[in-house]
């Protein structure tokens, strides 16, 4: 992928930088990633919630970004971030591999429209975290995962006790965008339109609010949506 393109807002607002806010530490490749994400969500009132706050620049760059109306909620284990959070909102402090702590920001701050995890980046972290967080989120929304570069660390990035990393979960919700087509025999059902169609197999959750899934140099987007069951045809 190449560097963010110049005309990219996000982008340009990070190299120009503002003197009156704290500075933002950014690979320079992930603002194409941010803008495609999150574009469709400018100028609404939205929630977005960021992991990963350091000394609280990049929830003031959300804000400009996606406007006056967006909530940009932060979470770190830092108790010192705290004192970061935007007007509106709050940085929640704890670790963000314990479930209990997840659910009772969630309950807090409401359904997120926006997931960005900048967080510690060990495999419970980023999987603990998704498995709470996705679910809950509003459709549509963006779940991006950064950094995921450390899946290939090890050592103490490696902490699952099952031994999975976050791309071994994201390659389970790709498994499960499939269900309806990757059923054997299936073709023949999804030949017929699906108001001629009778009741079909249950499929999960993560099927039907899954748009897609995209792999980046150390990024990794979940884009959520209401899907149907699919149909093909000859014309």
């Amino acid at each position: 992928m190449h560097h963010s393109a110049p005309d990219n807002p996000l982008y340009l607002r990070f190299l120009q930088g503002r003197q009156d806010q704290p500075p933002i530490h950014k690979w320079h490749h992930y603002f194409e990633v941010y803008h495609q994400a999150f574009a469709p969500f400018r100028g609404r009132p939205v929630t977005m919630l960021e992991i990963g706050v350091q000394r609280g620049g990049s929830l003031r760059m959300w804000q400009d970004y996606l406007g006056p109306q967006a909530r940009i909620f932060g979470m770190d284990i830092d108790p010192a971030t705290e004192a970061h959070g935007l007007p509106g909102a709050k940085v929640f402090v704890g670790d963000q591999a314990d479930p209990d702590f997840l659910r009772a920001a969630l309950a807090e701050m409401g359904p997120p429209d926006i997931v960005l995890d900048d967080g510690g980046h060990t495999a419970r972290q980023q999987i603990n975290t998704f498995d709470v967080l996705y679910p809950a989120m509003r459709l549509p929304g963006a779940y991006l995962i950064e950094d995921t570069h450390t899946a290939f660390w090890g050592g103490p990035f490696a902490d699952d006790p099952q031994g999975r990393s976050i791309y071994d979960v994201a390659f389970g919700v790709c498994q499960r965008l499939h269900e309806w087509t990757g059923r054997v025999g299936s073709m023949d059902r999804l030949g017929i339109p699906p108001a001629e169609r009778g009741p079909g197999d249950a499929v999960s959750e993560l099927c039907r609010t899954t748009e897609s899934v995209s792999f980046f140099d150390s990024m990794i987007l979940f884009r959520r949506g209401e899907r149907a069951e699919p149909w093909h045809e000859v014309r």
